[in-house]
């Protein structure tokens, strides 16, 4: 009798851990998919930025780049979940000096890595950071952009200049020594004098390493 007593209770004991087991890895699957598609948003987030940046200049080697840009990041696209998206991606293939546009754009995809981020550490009972941290790279993006944009000009206009003015402060208070020579470097070349003695290509070449760096972390906390 007792060990029939104890073969019931295993056995029931087996029932109610099978439903466990199957929601544990229901959960494991929906959280492999999140992090997939947090990796992609991250790989869209970082083309759209370099795609705005490469669209405010004219030579040669920045429109080459641009071209191969486009081509490597069709693939992802198609791979992302939301359809609006890649439409307003295919529209600023036929205006790639649209720096408006693209900013939409990423606002659109930064809001959908923050839903996605939420999602996940809901299951894991994390604290989210990583859609933060994304929109201080945005934040380094869009000066890129505008800097490039600027330096493209004969003359920064005062508009443009208070937008210069005010991200390089913001991100001035928590830059790292890399950021801020590069920022002290923007600064000597924008607001002492009317434009900028830097080149596009420059700019581009002086900012990008920096955002790569951090994208590169944000894929690292995420791995």
């Amino acid at each position: 009798m007792i060990l029939q007593a104890l073969l019931i209770v295993a056995c029931l004991l087996a029932a109610c851990a099978l439903p466990w087991n199957l929601s544990q890895r229901r959960q494991h699957r929906v959280v492999q998919t999140l992090n997939r598609d947090l990796l992609l948003g991250l790989e869209l987030m970082q083309g759209v930025q370099r795609h705005r940046a490469l669209g405010g200049q004219t030579g040669q080697d920045a429109v080459r780049d641009r071209q191969c840009l486009e081509l490597q990041l069709e693939r992802s696209w198609q791979a992302w979940p939301d359809a609006d998206h890649h439409r307003a991606w295919r529209s600023l293939l036929q205006a790639p000096a649209d720096f408006e546009g693209h900013c939409r754009l990423l606002e659109s995809l930064l809001a959908r890595i923050r839903f996605l981020e939420l999602h996940m550490c809901r299951l894991l009972q994390r604290t989210p950071g990583i859609a933060d941290r994304c929109w201080q790279v945005e934040d380094l993006g869009r000066l890129r952009g505008l800097s490039i944009r600027a330096a493209a000009l004969p003359e920064c206009p005062l508009e443009l200049r208070i937008q210069l003015q005010y991200l390089h402060d913001r991100l001035l208070g928590s830059a790292d020594t890399e950021l801020r020579e590069a920022l002290a470097q923007l600064a000597r070349n924008l607001f002492s004098t009317r434009s900028l003695a830097l080149q596009p290509a420059q700019l581009y070449a002086l900012f990008t390493p920096l955002i790569d760096k951090r994208i590169e972390a944000l894929r690292s906390s995420l791995d």
